[in-house]
Parts: C-alpha cells; sequence; structure tokens
C-alpha cells in the first residue's frame, strides 16, 4: 500500500498501454482501482484519475459503450468531489459526447456538446482552444445530419474567430477548414468545395508540408471531387 509501490504499479499499467498492449493494462488499472480505492478513498484525485484511465483504454479498445457508462459514472463523482466547473469535469463530459458520437448517436451528442459549449465560454473564454475545438464538433456532427446551412454558418465563424485568436495557419484554423470544405461537398457545391481545397491545399502545404497526414487526406479529397465534377 506504499505511495511508491502503488506509482509502479501504475507505471507499469502505463507502458502496457502505451506498447499497445491494451488488455493487459485495463486488468492492471482494474486491480490498481481496487487497492487505491481502498488506501486512498474513493474520492481522491489518483482514484478518480485512475477511473478516467480506465474509461479511456476501454474506447481504445473499442469498447465504447462500457466507456461511455464509465464515463458517465466518472462524471457524477467528479461533479460532486470536483465541482461542475472543474477542467476534469469539463473533460469528462467532452470525452462522453465524442464516443457518442462516434456510436451514432449524433443528436445527444450535439446536445452534450452544446450543454458544454455554454460553460466553455462562460469558463475558458470564446476564443480559447477547447471552446474553438467544441463548436468544432458541433458544426462538424450539424453536418453528418444533412443540417448542412447550420453546419457551414457554424464553419465560417470558425474560422474567422480561430484566424483572429490563433492564426491562418494554426492547426485548428485548417481542420475547420477543411471540414467546411467537405461539408461543401456532402451538400453537393462541388465546384465550391474543390476551390476551398485548392486553396486549403496551398496553405497545408506551404504551412505543414506536403507529406503531413492532413495534407495528404485535402490532396485526396481534392482528386476526389475533381473526378466527381468531371
Amino acid at each position: 500500500d506504499h505511495p511508491d509501490t502503488l506509482t509502479t504499479r501504475h507505471n507499469i499499467a502505463y507502458w502496457h498501454a502505451q506498447a499497445g498492449e491494451i488488455q493487459p493494462a485495463i486488468a492492471a488499472f482494474e486491480d490498481l482501482l481496487a487497492d487505491r480505492t481502498r488506501v486512498l478513498g474513493p474520492d481522491h484525485p489518483d482514484t478518480l484519475a485512475m477511473r478516467h484511465n480506465i474509461a479511456s483504454y476501454r474506447a481504445q479498445a473499442g469498447e465504447i459503450q462500457p466507456a461511455i457508462a464509465a464515463f458517465e459514472d466518472l462524471l457524477a463523482a467528479q461533479t460532486r468531489v470536483l465541482g461542475t466547473d472543474h477542467p476534469e469535469t469539463l473533460g469528462t463530459r467532452q470525452n462522453i459526447a465524442s464516443y457518442r458520437a462516434q456510436v451514432g448517436e449524433i443528436e445527444p451528442a450535439i446536445a452534450g456538446f452544446e450543454d458544454l459549449l455554454a460553460d466553455q465560454i462562460r469558463l475558458l473564454g470564446p476564443d480559447h482552444p477547447e471552446t474553438l475545438g467544441t463548436r468544432h464538433w458541433i458544426a462538424q456532427l450539424k453536418g453528418d445530419i444533412r443540417a448542412h446551412d447550420q453546419a457551414l454558418a457554424g464553419f465560417e465563424q470558425l474560422i474567422r474567430d480561430a484566424t483572429d485568436a490563433l492564426g491562418a495557419d494554426h492547426a485548428q484554423t485548417l481542420r475547420a477548414r477543411s471540414r467546411r470544405a467537405y461539408v461543401l461537398a456532402q451538400a453537393g457545391r462541388t465546384s465550391e468545395a474543390i476551390a476551398a481545397a485548392e486553396t486549403l491545399l496551398a496553405d497545408q502545404t506551404r504551412a505543414l508540408g506536403a507529406d503531413h497526414a492532413d495534407t495528404r487526406t485535402t490532396a485526396e479529397r481534392l482528386a476526389q471531387w475533381r473526378g466527381e465534377a468531371g
């Protein structure tokens, strides 16, 4: 039960995960969680962090629904212990919404992100990278449910704000431009998507390099949309 012993067990589990041995990592973390709960108590920050790790690795292993359930249980504890405005509480809310989106629960995901956005604006400010990231999620999911006008309006405002706050070459700004082009193509506005992708590709090549994954994705989409346009 010595803290150093518990820390070493944590490190072993962590490096199992880093080596891609996710199930052994989860099993080790769960064994450690039982002892940390007994030694430190269920509300200790280290205990809560361990629960977060287990939920995250379950999601990484493809166990999305169990991960969502674990994050929801964790959220209740974090809200009680840390408060609704604590960064870790906000992070858990973001995880729940993003994993709901991943399993196709789009409407609950949008609702979760919209509630989170209101609190992020209040606590972090409208231009904080995490706030901008949540706005990206909302606009992206609006596109996924074919609310294209809302998605495009969201991305266009996001691009302006991200450019002002982070710069034109920042990864978040470029990703918002990429997704806007994608939504244009989704909406059947292929010529506009091509024009947006051509400009984006030049900027990504300059800012990120020709071999960056985002640059290559844009090049592939541009080729596809040109083919679709004849």
